[in-house]
């Protein structure tokens, strides 16, 4: 015996030809539906197996993930494994909808003073020690080509601003506690300045308007070759 397999001694392999099912509920036809969109597959009968048809963990997280979101409810990944083909995951994913569906989204009245989020209150604290720091910049230098048109770009900002209230809010304090309070576009949109400089200077304007803390004003700027 040297370890090799002997595929001679191996019996002639039986192809087993199974028929397909269509699938028979609205559940059914979603999990279906889901299955040929993450594996690619054209058509899934109710017999289909998810990871006999290629599918693996990550995949079972977008299944999930879009089955929950189909049917308004969370459904746990380890459903995929425990029940993989059409049939059993409708029929498991119906069962878990009926125990553990979420509320719709709808708005909620807004109070006058609007408390910080978990994320927002971090970063107020960290920013009362150094409110002039540029950590938490996010600097994007972007190259156009031709004459760039300083009013539109100043119109396209104030569209963006419009249409985000998060990114117009300003995080004032009342007796050391803040709150979130949103202004119009027009009073949180940033100056467009064209400052026309070389193009051997131009990494240290970048730089130096990537540095610029809280406490200075926001303000858009572009470089060489730019016409004001």
């Amino acid at each position: 015996m040297n370890g090799k397999l002997d595929r001679k001694a191996l019996p002639e392999p039986v192809f087993e030809v199974r028929a397909f099912r269509a699938p028979r509920t609205p559940v059914e036809e979603i999990v279906a539906g889901v299955f040929a969109g993450v594996l690619g597959v054209s058509r899934i009968g109710v017999d289909d197996d998810f990871f006999e048809l290629g599918g693996n963990s990550l995949l079972a997280t977008q299944v999930v993930s879009r089955v929950g979101a189909a049917l308004g409810t969370r459904v746990p990944v380890r459903i995929v494994f425990e029940s993989p083909n059409v049939a059993a995951l409708a029929v498991a994913v119906e069962h878990h909808t009926d125990t553990d569906s979420r509320a719709p989204l709808v708005p909620q009245p807004r109070p006058d003073r609007v408390p910080l989020s978990l994320a927002q209150q971090r970063m107020w604290f960290l920013n009362r020690f150094d409110s002039g720091s540029s950590v938490d910049n996010i600097p994007v230098a972007v190259r156009l080509t031709g004459e760039l048109d300083v009013a539109a770009l100043q119109a396209a900002v104030r569209d963006v601003l419009a249409r985000h209230e998060v990114l117009r809010t300003i995080y004032p304090e009342v007796d050391g506690r803040p709150y979130q309070q949103i202004v119009s576009a027009a009073d949180a949109a940033p100056d467009v300045v064209a400052v026309s400089v070389t193009e051997s200077d131009l990494l240290s304007h970048v730089g130096e308007s990537s540095r610029r803390g809280s406490t200075s004003p926001p303000r858009f700027r572009c470089g060489w070759p730019c016409s004001p």
